[in-house]
């Protein structure tokens, strides 16, 4: 299934209490279309209240839609002198009068616009949702500073005596992330002071928006699940900020007042704030994993290893199988027990994340990769992507993925997926590499349902870096993945195109985001001098280095793959995904 082009899908529903932020005592909260008032444009703020009416906004990814749909007359200059900087912003976007993105680095002067970050053969009609999304993500990543989160969770969070020292930023793609340590009771006997480590999350505009808000909360049931069936994820942490809610249609939650009759206080677990530059952002906070992350494993790997990876991929993939979809939870409902209401309530919230993320148009979803293109044809006008052979190792998986997996879509089965299960995001919970490792998941922000198949294909793509034989690693992995997993067999003939398909996707996408420059940050710093702020702004912006990280073996597993070819690599997966011992290559 596809979300139109043109057209943003809207997620049809917030969390529950446990998911949904509220506003302090006086604070109006978003309901009915209406939006929350916020106190002070500097953290820390009253948080506004996530999933009252999420989808009555109006999101800034709704305004870039009619921006790239119509165009209109280019403003006066006497028109222009009249309105603010973002008004003169939104006009000349509108009008098509803005230039092209340079491809070498530009200064830091104001924003680029979105309607030059779109490619530009496809800039006036028929714009992918996910073009949008994507360049949305990247206009609207978080500017705060280290600073300003910390001030936030001491307003904000009761989790101890918070080190501000400790904070250190971790590697991050569209989002923030800082690491950091507190000194807290401990939770078992309550007397004893120890240590606790944890992440603070800064999410995007796009995911911060009112009609995003239930993948949020989608992405919290998701970790829920694992945990609760003994796979190692962050937890999240409430704040001590706290509401009154009652279960509405549908599995909704509606805030109501303390004095309600039935209604349940419940703490938030995500708070959102107005940062510097007007965009609204949400923060959460989550336990940290400890271990080492799978890139950081010396290499080679033994068959041993590679397995036993494959096998907590295959443990994922079983759990999340098991969500209901909701047509099952609508046949579950209609024979369960009326007196059972509890169940009932969790059922509905369960279909409701479904719908959450099914709506979710994400160009890192498979389902979505032929739109990948559009970016490499704009890298190859912008004459940043100018290698000949690259461009058309790129084409020969479009054209594959076009008449080998677009036909067979539909009969592919579909579930909520982690959807990266990279080597960044997959850890070993232990210093060193044992016989029997436990291993753990990070990071579940591109959480989607899609292809049951493509969870398979990510992981395996990335098994395939920086090996000498990436087959034979991907074979053992796979028979890891199909004791626990097993995967169909239209599933394993489209297997090959679809882990060629992740590579493109990471190494164009990665190449766009780091060229267009608009993942560079400058450091902020109030204590700065006027001089030296001008020095600043003049200094050319820098790209976010970790979009890179494929790119280093990407091309080189890619290229084998295509050496090998679709159809012995189904015939090695057939033999070795299959066998306990894959034979050698």
């Amino acid at each position: 299934p596809r979300t139109p082009r043109g057209t943003r899908g809207r997620d049809d529903g917030g969390g529950d209490g446990d998911e949904d932020d509220a506003a302090e005592d006086g604070e109006n909260v978003e309901r009915d279309g209406e939006r929350a008032e916020v106190s002070m444009p500097n953290a820390p703020t009253t948080p506004t209240a996530d999933g009252a009416d999420d989808g009555a906004a109006d999101s800034g990814s709704t305004k870039a839609t009619r921006l790239t749909a119509q165009r209109t007359r280019a403003p006066s200059e006497k028109a222009l002198e009249a309105m603010s900087e973002e008004q003169r912003q939104v006009a000349l976007a509108a009008s098509g009068a803005l230039p092209d993105v340079p491809s070498v680095a530009p200064t830091r002067a104001q924003p680029a616009s979105l309607a030059s970050l779109l490619p530009s053969d496809v800039r006036s009609a028929n714009v992918p949702t996910t073009m949008i999304d994507e360049a949305e993500r990247k206009l609207r990543r978080p500017q705060v500073t280290a600073s300003e989160v910390f001030r936030l969770l001491m307003a904000h969070y009761d989790i101890g005596d918070i080190s501000r020292d400790s904070m250190r930023e971790l590697p991050s793609y569209d989002d923030k992330n800082w690491y950091f340590f507190a000194y807290c009771p401990d939770p078992v006997s309550g007397e004893k002071i120890v240590k606790r480590e944890f992440v603070v999350k800064v999410h995007n505009g796009v995911d911060s928006s009112g009609i995003s808000r239930g993948v949020l909360a989608a992405q919290e049931r998701v970790m829920a699940q694992l945990g609760a069936h003994g796979i190692e994820c962050p937890r999240i942490i409430k704040s001590k900020l706290a509401m009154y809610t009652v279960p509405g249609p549908d599995g909704t939650v509606n805030i109501v007042s303390a004095d309600t009759p039935g209604a349940q206080r419940e703490f938030c677990t995500r708070v959102t704030f107005l940062a510097t530059n007007q965009v609204a952002h949400t923060l959460r906070v989550l336990t940290y994993l400890p271990g080492k992350l799978l890139v950081d494993v010396p290499l080679p790997h033994t068959d041993v290893f590679v397995r036993q990876s494959g096998v907590f991929v295959g443990r994922i993939c079983s759990v999340l199988n098991k969500w209901p979809t909701p047509q099952e939870i609508k046949l579950v409902s209609q024979r369960a027990d009326l007196q059972d209401c509890m169940s009932i309530i969790h059922l509905e919230q369960q279909g409701m994340c479904w719908k959450a993320l099914e709506s979710r148009a994400r160009l890192w979803d498979l389902r979505y990769f032929m739109d990948v293109q559009y970016f490499m044809k704009d890298l190859v006008v912008r004459g940043v992507f100018q290698d000949e052979i690259r461009v058309s190792m790129c084409n020969t998986v479009f054209n594959a993925f076009k008449h080998l997996v677009m036909p067979v879509s539909d009969k592919l089965r579909t579930g909520i997926l982690h959807n990266d299960l990279n080597e960044q995001n997959v850890m070993i919970l232990s210093d060193t590499v044992a016989l029997e490792n436990e291993f753990g998941v990070i990071d579940f922000g591109d959480v989607v349902v899609s292809w049951s198949v493509n969870e398979v294909a990510i992981a395996m793509a990335y098994c395939a870096l920086n090996k000498r034989d990436p087959i034979r690693d991907m074979s053992v992995m796979l028979s890891g993945i199909q004791s626990v997993f097993p995967i169909t067999p239209i599933e394993m003939r489209i297997l090959p195109c679809l882990i060629a398909a992740r590579l493109v996707t990471s190494l164009v996408m990665g190449m766009y985001s780091y060229h267009m420059q608009i993942v560079g940050e400058s450091p902020r710093d109030a204590t700065k001098s006027p001089v030296a702020s001008a020095e600043a702004q003049q200094a050319p912006v820098t790209g976010n280095s970790y979009v890179l990280t494929t790119q280093k073996s990407g091309w080189t597993a890619l290229s084998r793959l295509l050496a090998t070819g679709a159809e012995s690599m189904f015939k090695r997966f057939i033999t070795d995904g299959f066998s306990e011992s894959p034979a050698s290559a």
